[in-house]
């Protein structure tokens, strides 16, 4: 009999036990958008039965890439602290990046990524757990996660000048930017050249938002400037390229310089030897004549 009575008293609170997890819910916005370099926030709110309760701890955990099994990137409990008050324990907090901006306490599990960079970019997860003495734990996660998109507008991170067997070159630009940046080239005599050409290629970059802007044989000599752009802004860099012409013109006029001061420096020696030679004959009798002079006296 006591077992029967047992057995219908967990009946009756097995309802009220699925209710109050059907009142628990987690819910973030599917897609959040982000500039390189800006704080941005990834929202979750939740509801719980214990909204009543102060005794309760609420954590809160975002987690990255996988749902359920993703990498950890902040973990943190709000609990009571005193009469009335509360505080935030953080257990984990990768690289110091993240922060709760939400009060868990009114269901908002919302937290700030600092300094936003394009490898940001990926799916996030957010879970709440909330547990009470001698009551059920309550644990829940979105499924479908929050989708972070991180823009950027494009940086040039460096210019170079490639050389291929001596005669061959190509001016590289190279840069980084999300949506991937267009690069066009402007000559010394400010023409733009054809984008995406065959002598002006834009290829795929070392790094993940990168690309690589080229220019093969350019003919000029002087500044070639590269420009890129994407929806977010532009940048412009300027290197300079001297021409085989030029290189030419200036190899002869070193030459010419190198020969006219050997010349020089000839002249120079030939001139101070005649003079040393002049001065010798003036100066010293040769001996013979110093003798035969003593005699006649």
């Amino acid at each position: 009999m006591k077992t029967l009575h047992l057995l219908l008293s967990l009946l009756l609170l097995l309802p009220i036990s699925e209710s109050n997890r059907e009142l628990f819910t987690v819910n973030a916005p599917r897609r959040v958008h982000g500039t390189v370099g800006s704080a941005v926030v990834l929202p979750c709110y939740f509801t719980f039965p214990y909204a009543s309760y102060t005794t309760f701890e609420i954590t809160v955990i975002w987690k990255i890439g996988v749902f359920y099994t993703g990498t950890v990137l902040f973990n943190a409990t709000n609990r009571a602290k005193g009469q009335g008050d509360f505080e935030n324990m953080v257990h984990t907090n990768i690289n110091d990046r993240y922060r709760l901006v939400g009060d868990p306490r009114i269901g908002n599990a919302s937290v700030e990524i600092k300094e936003a960079r394009l490898d940001d970019t990926s799916e996030y997860f957010c879970r709440v757990e909330v547990k009470r003495p001698a009551l059920p734990a309550y644990m829940k996660e979105n499924n479908l996660g929050t989708i972070l998109k991180i823009t950027s507008p494009p940086v040039i991170l460096n210019m170079s000048t490639r050389v291929v067997n001596g005669t061959q070159f190509t001016l590289v630009c190279h840069v980084q930017g999300e949506p991937s940046p267009n690069i066009m080239w402007i000559d010394p005599q400010q023409s733009r050249l054809p984008m995406n050409a065959s002598n002006t290629p834009v290829v795929r970059g070392p790094g993940r938002y990168q690309v690589v802007g080229e220019l093969h044989d350019p003919k000029l000599g002087g500044n070639y400037t590269c420009v890129t752009t994407n929806t977010f802004g532009n940048s412009s860099q300027v290197i300079y390229f001297a021409s085989l012409t030029e290189g030419r013109s200036v190899l002869k006029v070193i030459i010419g310089a190198l020969v006219g001061s050997l010349l020089a420096i000839v002249l120079i020696v030939i001139t101070l030897a005649f003079w040393w030679r002049k001065q010798g004959t003036m100066v010293f009798t040769p001996q013979r004549e110093r003798y035969d002079s003593a005699f006649c006296y």
